[in-house]
Parts: structure tokens; sequence; C-alpha cells
């Protein structure tokens, strides 16, 4: 009877692990066409790994030609939110349907038509203008979901960086409307516990198979 309970731990567990899967999609943004004065390579990275919200990392590229500090994000989106909706530690204020939030933080002239096309699109304010020792070179924030897909939910992805080249004099203004979407289904924790259950069981009885081969 005992080897039977291991049986039921094992199959149990690995039925339940097998079916504990979620889809944790992700989006990157990396072909951005250059409208300002010096050339930023960025990396932009979304991913719906926290529930009920859309985490947002946004880095300059490591080969990037030029270095800088990040000023400004702007977004379109498919879906409404309010302002409420974003948070992130960097943000200074945020600006809903407008491409211009003053400090040298803007999305005006070329390229600026991709934004105002959409519905519903936001600039975010990065830190505040100053020394080199400020800089901002990578930034997260999150945007609540609202229980939209992520494969549908943003449509243009700007950004804004300052003292950008040697000299630190000149401006970056980057926009993509291209990503690579990814959604590969990943184990969800409980699938974890249960594979971890069956494992259990299975030595459970392994042993006992043995115990019996001895006597």
């Amino acid at each position: 009877m005992k080897k039977n309970y291991s049986y039921v731990a094992m199959l149990t567990g690995l039925l339940m692990a097998a079916s504990g899967t979620t889809n944790a999609a992700s989006v990157l943004f990396t072909s951005f066409e250059q409208y300002g004065s010096d050339p930023v390579d960025y990396v932009v990275s979304i991913d719906d790994l926290t529930a009920g919200f859309f985490n947002v990392k946004v880095k300059i590229a490591e080969n990037s030609p030029n270095q800088g500090d990040i000023r400004g994000i702007a977004f379109a989106l498919n879906y409404e939110i309010t302002a409420d909706d974003i948070s992130g530690s960097n943000i200074t204020k945020i600006g809903l349907n407008t491409l211009n939030n003053q400090g040298g933080n803007n999305f005006n002239g070329q390229g600026s038509g991709l934004f105002t096309a959409e519905n519903n699109y936001f600039l975010l304010s990065i830190g505040s203008p100053g020394s080199s020792s400020g800089f901002i070179s990578s930034t997260n924030f999150s945007i609540a979901s609202l229980g939209n897909s992520l494969e549908n939910a943003f449509s243009v992805f700007g950004v804004r960086a300052q003292s950008v080249g040697p000299n630190g004099s000149g401006s970056s203004k980057d926009i993509s409307t291209t990503f690579a979407f990814d959604g590969a289904p990943v184990p969800a924790p409980s699938a974890v516990w249960f594979m971890g259950s069956g494992l259990i069981g299975l030595m459970g009885f392994s042993r006992k198979g043995k115990a019996t081969v001895k006597a």
C-alpha cells in the first residue's frame, strides 16, 4: 500500500507540474530611427512577469556610438490609462497626449507624427538636467496592464537624451515602431512545487524498491 501512495504522489505531482505553466510575454525594441544630432543606440525591453503590470526597462546599449543622459521617454498605447497607472523612481513628470514636457524634453519636429497619429500617448520626464555625475543611462518603470495583452499594447516607443557626444553638447531623439515579441510559456511557481513533490514521491518509491530487493 505504501508503494501505491508513492506512485500517487509521483503521478499527481508530475501531472500538475505539466499543466502548471503560464505565458510570460516580452517585447524588445532595438530598431530605432534617429532624429537627433548625435546617434545613440537603445535597448528597450518590456515584460509582464508582474501580475497586472508591464515592466519597462530602458538603457543605452553597451555598443552605442555615444553615451548621454536619458531625459525623456515617449510611448503610445493601444489602450487607455491615466498618469496614476505609471510608476517609476526616475520619473519626474508625466504628460498625456503631449510631446513637450519642457526642460529640453520634447519630441517635436521630425518623427512627432508617429505619436500624434495615436489616441493615447505619454511623455515621461526622466531625472533632472544637470552635471554629468547625475546622468541616467538606464531606467525602469511599470505600467498597469489593465487586462491587456503585451503583444498588442505598444505601437510606438521613443527615447530622448541630452548631453550626448564627446563634448556633451549634442542630443538624441530616437523612435521605434517595430519590436520583437516572445510569448514562450514558463513554469508557474506552483508548478515548481508540484514537480518537487512528484520527484520526492519517485525517490520514496525507488528507496522502497531497493529495500525489497535486499530482503
